[in-house]
């Protein structure tokens, strides 16, 4: 519709992104970043990793730093010049993360922090850490574009990648290492 008259557009498509922290990553790091992103525009953007992608023997380390990330930022007014998450979009968007996290639990996932909505004005939800659940769960495969962060342990790199690309979104990502 744009193209007859040149438009600008911007265009936010479908994502479902893994961050990667290969064995030899800092997994606190990476935890750390992942979560941050995660909460960036109360996760509603298209490129943001949503699946984060650990070392099953680092799983309990990334799952609490991510938990502890997501807390210490919390969901605040956007005017706030220290708000990194504020609310989603409309009322729509904030039943559809909800459902999301209700089929987090009906799915035999846990949450590290978050996991529900906040009565407020506005269409809040709390910046929410999944764990529990394995890569083919619709919380890992479909996009929720809300501040949710699902954390899914591998058990190699060769498999942190066949997870990672094991996605209908090839849209971003991000690989971490301790060397190149």
């Amino acid at each position: 519709a744009a193209s007859d008259t040149i438009k600008k557009v911007f265009l936010e498509l479908g994502g479902k992104s893994a961050a990667i922290a290969l064995g030899d990553a800092n997994v606190a790091n990476v935890a750390g970043a992942t979560a941050f992103a995660a909460c960036i525009h109360a996760g509603q953007g298209c490129a943001i990793t949503t699946r984060l992608v650990v070392p099953r023997e680092k799983y309990d380390e990334a799952v609490q730093v991510a938990a502890a990330t997501m807390e210490s930022i919390g969901a605040k007014d956007p005017t706030d010049p220290g708000a990194i998450c504020g609310p989603v979009i409309s009322a729509v968007q904030r039943d559809r993360v909800e459902g999301y996290l209700k089929l987090a639990v009906q799915e035999g996932g846990t949450f590290a922090t978050g996991g529900k909505v906040i009565d407020q004005d506005g269409y809040w939800i709390e910046p929410t850490v999944v764990a529990g659940l394995d890569n083919s769960s619709r919380l890992a495969q479909e996009e929720i574009f809300g501040p949710v962060l699902v954390v899914i342990p591998h058990d190699g790199d060769d498999d942190a990648v066949r997870i990672a690309n094991d996605s209908a979104y090839g849209l971003s990502g991000s690989v971490d290492s301790g060397s190149l």
